[in-house]
C-alpha cells in the first residue's frame, strides 16, 4: 500500500469457508475505501486459508497471515501487531457488514482528533433460518470520568462485544493493549476494560450496520464448558479488572450489582468445569481446584455469589463454611443421582 490507511479491518478466520466469501465481499463493498483488510488464517483445516489467498490476489488492500491454530484472541492479536491504520475494527469471519459500516463509524469520530476513545454501534443478529433481529444500544456520549458505566449501567446492553466498534490504534500501540490468550467467552469484555482504562470517551450510536450470525463458531464458544483452567482464567481475569475499576472510580458493591450478576454465570462455568464428565478430573485435582477458588476468591463467593437453586445454596454453605471436601462430596452426590438444577445447568 502506498500510504497509511485510516482504518485497519481485522478478520480472524477459522473453519468458515461457507461464510467467508460473503464476509470479505461485504468489506470490499464499503463506501469508505481508505482501509486495509487483515485476514488472519488461524490454522483453519478447511479451504478458508485458500479463500483468503484468492481474495488477497484480487485486492492490494488485503493482507493475509497464516498461523498455527491458537484461538480467536491470538488471531486478533496477530492482526493488531500487523495493523497500520489509525483506527481498528474487528469483524468475525462468519458475519458480514452493510456497505456504510466503516463510513458510519468513521464519521462518528469527534472533530478533535487528538482525543482517543471508542465508537460503538448496535448490530443485527441473523439466525440460522435467516431471521434478522435488530439489537439496539442506548445512544450517549460518555467521558473518561464516567467510563465506569461500562460495568454499572451498560454491562447488559451489548456494549462490550468487539463487533461493531471503532478503536483508536494509537492507544492500542502505545499501551500494548491486546486480547488475553486462551480465554473463551470473556475475551471481548477483557479487551474493552483494558482499552477503556486509557480512553477519553465512549460514543454510542444506535445504528445497525453489522450483521452477527447466530449459531456458528462464536456463539458455540459462548455456551461451551471448557477445562477448569480455561474457565477460571476467564473468571479471574474479569474479576481482577472489575476490582481495579471499583478502586479507581470508588464504586460501591451496590453500583456493581449487574456486574456481580453477570459474573455468576461465569462462576457457574468454573464450577461445572470441575465436574464435567469429559474432563475426568481426579478427586485430588478437584480438591486442588476448589482450594484455589477459596484461596483467591472466597470473599467474592461469600458476598456476591447469590445462587438461585436450593442445591447451590447448600453447596455454597459447604464450600465456604465446611470446606472443599464437603462441597466435592455434595457435587458428586448430585452427579450420581443425575441432578440437573445446579450451578446454572439446565
Amino acid at each position: 500500500m502506498d500510504k497509511t490507511p485510516e482504518i485497519s479491518v481485522i478478520v480472524p478466520v477459522y473453519k468458515v469457508e461457507q461464510y467467508l466469501p460473503q464476509c470479505i465481499d461485504s468489506i470490499l463493498a464499503q463506501t469508505f475505501t481508505d482501509f486495509e483488510l487483515l485476514l488472519i488464517d488461524d490454522g483453519s483445516p478447511d479451504r478458508s486459508g485458500e479463500i483468503c489467498e484468492e481474495f488477497g490476489r484480487r485486492d492490494s488492500r488485503i493482507l493475509v497471515f497464516h498461523q498455527e491454530n491458537a484461538g480467536l484472541s491470538c488471531a486478533r492479536n496477530t492482526g493488531l501487531i500487523n495493523s497500520n491504520g489509525r483506527y481498528v475494527t474487528f469483524i468475525d469471519s462468519d458475519d458480514y457488514v452493510k456497505p456504510c459500516y466503516l463510513e458510519g463509524l468513521y464519521n462518528s469520530l469527534p472533530t478533535d482528533k487528538s482525543v482517543k476513545g471508542v465508537i460503538v454501534e448496535g448490530l443485527d443478529t441473523c439466525s440460522s433460518d435467516g431471521i434478522i433481529e435488530t439489537i439496539h444500544v442506548p445512544e450517549q456520549e460518555i467521558t473518561s470520568e464516567r467510563i465506569y458505566l461500562i460495568l454499572t449501567d451498560l454491562i447488559d446492553k451489548y456494549i462490550a462485544y468487539a463487533a461493531s466498534k471503532l478503536y483508536d490504534n494509537r492507544l492500542i500501540k502505545q499501551y500494548k493493549i491486546g486480547f488475553v490468550p486462551f480465554v473463551s467467552g470473556l475475551e471481548d469484555m477483557l479487551f474493552m476494560l483494558d482499552y477503556l482504562t486509557y480512553s477519553d470517551f465512549i460514543l454510542i450510536r444506535d445504528r445497525n450496520n453489522y450483521v452477527y450470525r447466530i449459531g456458528h463458531s462464536v456463539n458455540a464458544l459462548s455456551v461451551r464448558i471448557n477445562s477448569f483452567q480455561a474457565e477460571y482464567a476467564a473468571f479471574s481475569n474479569f474479576l481482577k479488572r472489575v476490582y481495579a475499576y471499583q478502586q479507581k472510580f470508588d464504586l460501591s458493591d451496590n453500583m456493581l450489582k449487574k456486574t456481580w450478576q453477570s459474573m455468576t454465570v461465569f462462576f457457574h462455568k468454573v464450577v461445572l468445569a470441575i465436574y464435567k464428565p469429559g474432563n475426568n478430573y481426579s478427586r485430588k485435582e478437584r480438591l486442588s481446584f476448589l482450594h484455589q477458588l477459596l484461596l483467591s476468591d472466597k470473599r467474592w463467593i461469600e458476598e456476591h455469589f447469590l445462587p438461585q437453586y436450593k442445591a447451590d445454596i447448600l453447596g455454597k454453605y459447604f464450600l465456604c463454611n465446611i470446606g472443599a471436601w464437603a462441597f466435592d462430596m455434595w457435587m458428586r452426590f448430585l452427579q450420581n443421582i443425575k441432578f440437573k438444577k445446579m450451578f446454572g445447568a439446565k
